[in-house]
Parts: structure tokens; C-alpha cells; sequence
């Protein structure tokens, strides 16, 4: 309620100036960590969108939805406290190269699970 006010009292230029920064707003890209602190596990994923993603597990986690069995299963019987979710990679959108993202993050992810497979327990 409080926000609506607040944008309800901005002049038109601030609202455009708002529009503007969101529209030109890149995502944050990379790998997501979710680390079992309890067991001293890990679980990896890749983004093009980490915040969506990491929202979207926590949700599904808590709502006892999500694919991965063994980390819900862990979930169930832990608890959210024993989790911890971290951006582990974010790869830098940079405006003046082409450059094919999904293929940047991907490697990033394999690279991190082959390095964290040497010491920590993946699900």
C-alpha cells in the first residue's frame, strides 16, 4: 500500500525514469548453490535468471514439489534452516559483445559440480 502512495505522488518524468532503468535491467545469470550445511551437500543449477530460479526452488521446496527427491526429501527433514542458497558464478552481461549466454552459464555450472564433486557430496 505504502508504494502505490509514494508512486501515486511522482511527477510523469520520475515514473519514466523508473520504466526506463527497469526495461533496461538485465537479469543476474549464473549458478545457483544450495548447500545441505547439515550433511555437507550441494546442490547446483544454472540460470539465466537466478533470483527467478531461486525463488522458484525455494517455493517448490516448500510446498514439497520439487524434482529432485533426494534434496526434498533432505528438505522435509532438516528444515529451511539448514539450507543455504548462494549465487555462487554470475556471469557479467556485458551490451557491446555477442555473446551466447546460456553456453557461458552452462560451463560454468559443469566446471563448478566437477570442482565441488572432489569435496562435498552433490544431489
Amino acid at each position: 500500500m505504502r508504494k502505490f502512495i509514494i508512486l501515486k505522488h511522482m511527477n510523469k518524468i520520475d515514473k519514466k525514469q523508473l520504466k526506463a532503468e527497469f526495461l533496461e535491467s538485465k537479469p543476474l545469470m549464473g549458478v545457483l548453490t544450495i548447500y545441505n550445511k547439515a550433511e555437507n551437500k550441494i546442490y547446483i543449477a544454472d540460470s539465466m535468471n537466478l533470483t527467478a530460479l531461486s525463488n522458484r526452488i525455494r517455493f517448490m521446496l516448500n510446498m514439497g514439489q520439487f524434482d529432485k527427491k533426494s534434496l526434498q526429501a533432505d528438505w522435509n527433514r532438516l528444515g529451511e534452516g539448514n539450507f543455504l542458497f548462494e549465487n555462487a558464478v554470475i556471469i557479467p552481461f556485458e551490451n557491446d559483445k555477442i555473446i551466447d549466454y546460456k553456453k557461458v552459464v552452462l560451463h560454468a555450472a559443469t566446471e563448478l559440480k566437477n570442482k565441488v564433486s572432489e569435496t562435498t557430496s552433490t544431489y
